[in-house]
C-alpha cells in the first residue's frame, strides 16, 4: 500500500509546483483518472495525480462530506464549509487557507500552497484533495492509494474535528509582550476605543483587539516585514501615506481605510478596522507605535 502522509503546516507553507495548462484539461477530462472511497465506501467521484498530489471535484466532494458550498462569481472564489472548519478559495490563485467556523473560537492555519491552485474546467471547480485533509486537521495518514483506487478517511461534517487554535490569550499587554518576545508598542485610538483581547501565537505574532461604539479593530504585530494581518481581501482603493518617516499602506474604499500595513526595525504591523478609519485616525493610530 502506498501511503501519502499529510504534511505539516510548516510545509504547507513552501511553494508547490504549478500545473500546466495542458496538464490540468487533460486531468479534469479524465485522463488516468482513479475512483475515491471515503471510509471504504464508493463515492463515484474520481480524482487524477498531479504534482505529487490528487486533484479532485471541489463540489461532489464537498457536498458528499456534508460540507456547503457558495460560488461567488463576483470575484471567481469558492466557500466550502465543513460547519467546524472553512476556505474560500480562488480559481487561479495557489494560496489557501483554514478557518474555524466554531462561533467564539479563534483559529486559522497561516496561508500556504497545495499540488495546485483551484481550476475551473466546464463549470467544475478542482482542487487538491489534501485541502480537505487540512479542513479535517491534518490527521495523519489521511490519503492512501492502493490497487488503482484512493481512500480519504474522513469525518462528517460538523463532527468538531478543526485545526487546534495556535494562539494564546494574556490577561495583559505585559504578559502579551513576554508571550511575544518583543515589545507592543500600541496605536493611539479614537477616545472610547478599549482593548478587550490580548493574545500570541507566542514568539512569533502579537495581537490586541479593540472594541467601542460601533468598531472592532484588530491590532497585530511580529518580526520580519510581511503582510501579517490575515486580511486577503482585494480593496478597491490602495494609497501610501508617510507618518513619521515610516511608509503606510492604506486600503479601503477611498473615504475609509479598511486596513493599514507598514513596518519599522525589523518587524511589521497590520490594524484593521471592521468599519473603516479616516486618515487622521490612521495617521494618529500608527504614530502611537514609532
Amino acid at each position: 500500500m502506498k501511503k501519502l502522509h499529510s504534511r505539516g503546516l510548516a510545509l504547507l507553507t513552501a511553494a508547490a509546483l504549478s500545473l500546466s495548462a495542458l496538464g490540468t484539461a487533460a486531468g479534469a477530462a479524465g485522463e488516468g483518472a482513479l475512483p475515491l472511497t471515503v471510509n471504504g465506501a464508493e463515492t463515484g467521484i474520481t480524482v487524477t495525480e498531479e504534482n505529487g498530489g490528487y486533484i479532485v471535484p471541489l463540489r461532489a466532494l464537498a457536498e458528499y462530506l456534508g460540507y456547503t458550498v457558495a460560488w461567488h462569481g463576483e470575484d471567481s472564489t469558492v466557500t466550502l464549509d465543513s460547519g467546524s472548519m472553512h476556505a474560500t478559495v480562488t480559481l487561479g490563485v495557489n494560496r489557501y487557507q483554514a478557518v474555524t467556523s466554531l462561533e467564539g473560537m479563534v483559529g486559522m492555519t497561516a496561508p500556504f500552497s497545495l499540488a495546485a491552485a483551484p481550476y475551473a474546467v466546464d463549470g467544475t471547480t478542482y482542487v487538491p484533495l489534501e485541502l480537505f485533509v487540512v479542513l479535517m486537521g491534518n490527521p495523519a495518514d489521511a490519503v492512501t492509494a492502493d490497487d488503482g483506487a484512493v481512500e480519504l478517511t474522513a469525518e462528517a461534517a460538523g463532527s468538531g474535528a478543526q485545526i487546534p487554535s495556535p494562539w494564546a490569550e494574556y490577561g495583559s499587554l505585559s504578559g502579551l509582550e513576554q508571550a511575544a518576545g518583543f515589545p507592543v508598542s500600541l496605536p493611539v485610538l479614537p477616545e472610547g476605543v478599549e482593548a478587550v483581547l490580548y493574545q500570541a501565537i507566542p514568539g512569533q505574532l502579537a495581537e490586541v483587539r479593540f472594541s467601542g461604539g460601533v468598531d472592532t479593530l484588530i491590532y497585530r504585530a511580529g518580526p520580519g516585514t510581511e503582510d501579517m494581518s490575515g486580511d486577503y481581501n482585494v480593496y478597491p482603493a490602495v494609497q501610501t501615506v508617510e507618518e513619521g518617516g515610516v511608509s503606510v499602506t492604506c486600503k479601503g474604499d477611498g473615504d475609509t481605510v479598511s486596513l493599514a500595513l507598514w513596518s519599522r526595525d525589523g518587524y511589521s504591523f497590520s490594524l484593521a478596522s471592521e468599519r473603516g478609519l479616516d486618515m487622521a485616525a490612521v495617521r494618529a493610530a500608527v504614530s502611537g507605535t514609532l
